[in-house]
């Protein structure tokens, strides 16, 4: 008895490949727009979808570079020659890879996927490959297989991010880059010994405290900055210092003291936006790509990404596409579009954060950042959710579970 018809499974046969990518291009529309949305919109229904988008991800381009090894093989098994159309979805493996460096806005779910940088490393190697691998078994003299070339480059840098992201985020590797010499402070044992023992001479001591001119951060702003730019500068002074209290590390007796000096200046009001800035920071640090990023060589690698992609459409546009199916023509046309239009989504986000704002203050770029101060509340972008969740002592010792708890 066969569940599934030859006729459904025909129909399955030629759309598999199909609904995979576009069911990637969806995950990654939805990963980019809603990926850094649940910093500051706490609804289960955003988590959930973020959560299943995000374990979605990888398996679905993974599954679609493996239809597509497939469908070659079978060709070459067979000893047929490939037609346009497998030509043409050959062309669809760099934008797989592409998906599987994913958004900018989310490289991680939660802090253990940080931890698997090692599995994503091994994961670039071998789905790099077997994109080489597709576009190799597909190569001919047309201009489709030239235009993979670009695509195979942008989609490889994009994978090497994530995983250089997911490595600077674990926890050793975190905990390596902030340590520095420990600061006990005063060695209090040491001077009560002297004391009694010069004491014990028969020398007549005194002891006089001699207070130590206190060290102030340097949280100085251009003349004109607004309030929020000058918490900005506040906060990502204090995310320097604070920041090794999420990699298990404890402050110095110095760093202790300048930070509440900070905070006895301020307002509870701006005290609040200071810390909303910092947690926004440490988001940014722990789940997003803002580490490879906001750099001179991240911003040369955005405008390399998009100028390659921009430049595929251009040339394919020219290309006479009449022999191919119309179907594959649209997805073609849809993954090139959508990856252009994603890309500068991303520019747009870069744009109006915080760490551009500091960058913009910091160099006294006055015309930008006014634009971007014009155009970030059309956007209504928030630095986080403005509640705090309450802790039930009483669940606790209960044991109370009124549901299974996923995300």
């Amino acid at each position: 008895m066969e569940i599934f018809s030859p006729k459904l499974m025909k129909l399955w046969k030629e759309w598999e490949l199909r609904a995979m990518v576009l069911t990637s291009l969806l995950v990654q529309i939805i990963l980019i727009f809603l990926g850094s949305r649940r910093k500051y919109i706490p609804k289960m229904k955003i988590r959930a979808i973020v959560w299943c988008s995000y374990l979605l991800a990888d398996s679905v381009a993974t599954i679609a570079l493996g239809i597509l090894t497939n469908n070659l093989g079978d060709i070459y098994d067979e000893g047929g020659v490939l037609d346009l159309n497998t030509k043409l979805t050959a062309f669809w493996a760099p934008f797989l890879l592409l998906h599987l460096g994913g958004p900018d806005t989310i490289t991680a779910y939660a802090l253990e996927d940080n931890q698997l940088w090692l599995r994503h490393f091994f994961g670039l190697v071998v789905q790099t490959v077997v994109t080489i691998y597709i576009f190799l078994m597909a190569w001919s003299d047309s201009r489709l297989s030239l235009l993979s070339i670009p695509m195979i480059v942008v989609g490889s840098i994009k994978y090497g991010e994530r995983t250089w992201c997911l490595w600077k985020a674990s926890s050793d590797e975190l905990r390596d880059s902030m340590l520095r010499t420990p600061d006990p402070g005063p060695n209090h044992f040491k001077l009560i010994n002297e004391y009694r023992l010069k004491q014990a001479e028969g020398f007549l001591l005194e002891i006089e405290e001699v207070k130590d001119v206190q060290e102030e951060l340097d949280v100085a702003a251009p003349a004109g900055t607004s309030s929020d730019g000058t918490n900005i500068i506040k906060a990502h002074v204090l995310f320097q210092t604070f920041k090794c209290l999420f990699a298990d590390l404890i402050l110095s007796f110095k760093d202790r003291e300048k930070s509440q000096s900070l905070f006895e200046k301020m307002s509870f009001k701006d005290a609040f936006d200071v810390v909303a800035i910092e947690l926004g920071f440490m988001y940014d640090m722990l789940y997003t790509k803002a580490t490879v990023v906001y750099t001179g060589l991240g911003f040369a690698r955005r405008i390399t990404t998009f100028s390659l992609s921009f430049l595929v459409l251009v040339i394919l546009s020219l290309e006479d596409m009449s022999k191919y199916r119309k179907v594959d023509i649209f997805i073609t046309y849809l993954l090139l579009v959508v990856a252009i239009v994603l890309e500068i989504y991303a520019a747009l986000v870069l744009l109006l954060s915080d760490q551009t704002n500091y960058w913009l203050i910091k160099h006294n770029i006055t015309t930008v950042l006014n634009i971007v101060n014009s155009i970030a509340p059309v956007l209504k972008l928030k630095r986080w959710s403005a509640r705090m969740p309450q802790f039930s002592l009483l669940d606790i010792c209960l044991e109370e579970k009124r549901y299974l708890k996923l995300l």
